[in-house]
C-alpha cells in the first residue's frame, strides 16, 4: 500500500468518526481523533511538498475533517493546552495552528546550566559560566507564566535584571535568593522608563506574580531590597502584597521565611524542619508568627521521600523516647502516617506531603505542576482526604550499607 493511499484511507475513516464525534463523542476523543490527522500530516508533510498542485491533489489532501473551523480550532486548541509534546505537534500543523499552540507551549520556561540539587552551594566558578542569560524571542516572551531560574545575581546582575524584564506575565517565578536583589533593580530599571499613561496592568514585571518558590535557603536580608517597593505606574502596589503562595525548598542554613511581609499571603510550604524528632513532643517547629498570620490558609510541610527512607537521623523510633525501650515506629509506612496526624494535631491548617518524591526531583515537580499537573497544594489537599496516601511507603527501613 503506498503512502498516498494510505492516507486517504485513514483521511476517509477519520471523516466518519469526525461527523460522529460532532454529534455524540467527548471533547476527548475530538481531540484524538484530530491529534492523529495532525501526525499523519506531521510525517507526510516532505511526500506532499513534493507532488504536483494539480486541483484533483490538492482536493484529495483536504487536511481536516468536514467540521466547521471554529471547532477545528478549539480542538486544536483543547489539545494543545493538554501537555507539551501535544503542543509542538499542533504547532506544526500549519502557521495558525501554530498560534494557537504557542501560548501552551511556552507557558513554563525552565532555565538551568547544570544539574540542579536542593541544598547544594553553588562555587564561584560554575556561577561565573552563568554570566549570559539566553536571548528569548520577543514573539515567545509575553506567553511565559512560570518562570524556573537558577542563576545567581551576584554575578550577573545586568544580564539578570534584563532576563527578569522580559517576562511581563510571569505568575508563578522560582529563583534563588540572591536573585531577589536583581528582581528589585529590574523593577526600578522599568520605573524609569515606562510610560505611566499605560492602563495595561502586566505591561510591568512582576505585575502578575503571585507566587514564588525560593530554591535556595534565604535570610531576612535577601527581602528588604523588595519591602515597601511599589510596581511603576501611578496604580502600581507593593510588589509583596500581591504574593498569595510561597514556597521553600531549602531551610538547612537559615529556617527564616518573610511571610510577615506578604500581606496577602494564603499559601505556604515549607520543609518539615522537626524530622528526626519525637512525634509525641508537645510544638510544632515552625517560622515564628507563621499561624498567626491573618490571610494563611494552608501550610504545607514537606518530606524528601529519598532523604525519609535513607538518612538514619530521620528515624522517628531509633531516637525517641519510645524507640529506647523498643517501642518507637520502625516503619517509615508507620512514621509518616504518624507524623501526619501529628502535624494536624497541632493545627488543622498544617498538612504533611511527600515532596520530592523519590522517582523525581523537585524541579521535575514543579515543572509537572506548571504545565497543568497536581500542585504542592492540590497534592496538599487530596491527601488529607485520602486515607491511603503514603502507603506505598516500604513497610521497613531499608538496611544501611555497611562499609
Amino acid at each position: 500500500m503506498t503512502y498516498t493511499s494510505a492516507y486517504h484511507e485513514e483521511t476517509s475513516s477519520l471523516e466518519s468518526c469526525a461527523s460522529e464525534a460532532h454529534r455524540r463523542l467527548s471533547m476527548k476523543h475530538a481531540v484524538q481523533l484530530v491529534l492523529n490527522l495532525t501526525k499523519i500530516l506531521h510525517y507526510m508533510r516532505p511526500m506532499f511538498s513534493s507532488m504536483p498542485t494539480h486541483p484533483k491533489n490538492l482536493e484529495l489532501l483536504e487536511p481536516f475533517p468536514d467540521l466547521p473551523v471554529e471547532i477545528i480550532m478549539h480542538i486544536l486548541e483543547e489539545a494543545a493546552c493538554l501537555d507539551r509534546q501535544t503542543a509542538r505537534i499542533v504547532s506544526l500543523v500549519s502557521s495558525w495552528a501554530r498560534k494557537l499552540a504557542l501560548p501552551y507551549l511556552f507557558s513554563t520556561l525552565v532555565y538551568r546550566n547544570t544539574p540542579f540539587t536542593p541544598g547544594r552551594q553553588a562555587s564561584k566558578s560554575s556561577m561565573q559560566e552563568r554570566k549570559v542569560h539566553p536571548k528569548i524571542p520577543h514573539y515567545v516572551q509575553r506567553f511565559v507564566r512560570n518562570l524556573w531560574s537558577e542563576s545567581i545575581g551576584i554575578y550577573t546582575p545586568s544580564s539578570e535584571i534584563e532576563f527578569f524584564q522580559s517576562f511581563p506575565n510571569v505568575e508563578s517565578l522560582a529563583l534563588p535568593s540572591p536573585s531577589l536583589r536583581s528582581l528589585h533593580m529590574a523593577i526600578q530599571a522599568q520605573a524609569q522608563s515606562i510610560d505611566r499613561q499605560s492602563s495595561d496592568p502586566c505591561l510591568v514585571s512582576p505585575a502578575c506574580l503571585r507566587s514564588i518558590t525560593m530554591i535556595t535557603h534565604t535570610f531576612r536580608y535577601d527581602w528588604h531590597f523588595l519591602v515597601g517597593q511599589r510596581l511603576p505606574g501611578s496604580n502600581g502596589g507593593m510588589v509583596l502584597d500581591q504574593i498569595t503562595h510561597l514556597r521553600i525548598l531549602d531551610m538547612q542554613i537559615s529556617t527564616y521565611s518573610p511571610h510577615a511581609h506578604l500581606q496577602k499571603l494564603t499559601h505556604i510550604a515549607l520543609p518539615f524542619l522537626d524530622l528526626g524528632n519525637s512525634p509525641n513532643q508537645t510544638t510544632l517547629r515552625l517560622p515564628e508568627g507563621l499561624l498567626q498570620h491573618p490571610t494563611l490558609q494552608i501550610v504545607v510541610l514537606t518530606i524528601d521521600e529519598r532523604k525519609f527512607l535513607g538518612n538514619p537521623w530521620y528515624h522517628i523510633g531509633r531516637y525517641s523516647a519510645a524507640g529506647a525501650r523498643g517501642e518507637g515506629l520502625s516503619s517509615p509506612r508507620d512514621n509518616f502516617r504518624k507524623l501526619v496526624a501529628w502535624a494536624r494535631e497541632k493545627d488543622a491548617r498544617v498538612h504533611v506531603v511527600l515532596s520530592p518524591r523519590i522517582s523525581q526531583d523537585v524541579r521535575a515537580e514543579w515543572e509537572a505542576a506548571s504545565r497543568g499537573g497536581m500542585d504542592i497544594w492540590q497534592i496538599a489537599a487530596k491527601s488529607r482526604t485520602d486515607e491511603t496516601y503514603g502507603m506505598n511507603l516500604p513497610a521497613v527501613y531499608p538496611q544501611p550499607i555497611k562499609c
